[in-house]
């Protein structure tokens, strides 16, 4: 698969979950791949893996995203694509009683990091007038789905994609997010106890009855990334398994008159 070759791409919390399996996609569909994380040793490992390369860097640091942007330009050149995926799940206490220090750090981490990302990238892109700025939103992002810090995060990154992407459409750029649903990863894990239970938890709960692995959200982005998505921008592509369109939808055979023969009258 080559459907990315040669694609300079950045990826954000590269190191495990989403950003691990996009990483790998990737990679194994020809892009250049530049993983960041703060947890340099995995991160490594998996640049490794992949035949990608490693830049730490902390994304609430603006410094520190603007030198990784820089960063992939000095040794490539160009930068084709940036992945603003880093994140966590952040405070699970009740409104009365989240603290602000909390509250503020995942602001940083959820929203602050993809605003410094989609900027820095920005103006690399605008040069060359061509790229692809990409985020991982959520479902969360429009339902009241996760802990109050979290959907509100990821409410402003669906609002903030399609507002850059209005601003950037005239010099040749697209910017879109993936938005997952429950997904088995560590974040989700801290949640759950462990990515068993995520996966059980989503076949009972989500109408098409399985669960949604990381690849697929890979394989969202790379579809966005490459030229099947050159006419997409301004879009969420939702990964959910049909529970935010379909949530009253019911796993059962169809009713026999839909069935027979596969007519589908009525």
């Amino acid at each position: 698969m080559t459907q990315l070759k040669g694609l300079v791409t950045i990826i954000t919390g590269g190191a495990h979950g989403i950003g691990e399996a996009t990483a790998r996609r990737f990679a194994a569909d020809g892009a250049t791949v530049i993983l960041s994380d703060i947890k340099a040793e995995r991160g490594k490992a998996v640049a490794k893996e992949i035949g990608g390369e490693f830049f730490a860097a902390d994304v609430t640091v603006e410094d520190q995203v603007e030198a990784l942007v820089a960063e992939a330009v000095h040794r490539h050149g160009r930068l084709d694509c940036m992945i603003n995926n880093a994140g966590l799940l952040g405070p699970l206490a009740s409104i009365a009683e989240t603290a602000a220090a909390d509250w503020n750090h995942t602001m940083a981490i959820l929203l602050g990091a993809v605003f410094f990302g989609m900027k820095h990238s920005a103006r690399v892109m605008i040069g060359q007038r061509s790229g692809v700025i990409l985020s991982t939103a959520s479902i969360a992002g429009f339902v009241a789905l996760g802990p109050h810090a979290y959907t509100t995060a990821k409410h402003a990154v669906v609002g903030l994609t399609k507002s850059v992407a209005s601003e950037l459409a005239a010099h040749g750029i697209r910017v879109n997010a993936v938005a997952p649903g429950t997904v088995p990863t560590e974040l989700t894990r801290a949640f759950w106890g462990s990515h068993e239970a995520v996966r059980e938890y989503v076949a009972s709960s989500t109408p098409l009855g399985h669960a949604i692995e990381p690849g697929e959200m890979a394989g969202a982005f790379a579809y966005l990334a490459g030229p099947d998505g050159r006419s997409i921008t301004g879009q969420i592509i939702t990964v959910d398994g049909g529970l935010t369109a379909c949530p009253t939808a019911v796993r059962t055979p169809p009713p026999k008159r839909y069935s027979e023969e596969g007519t589908g009258t009525t």
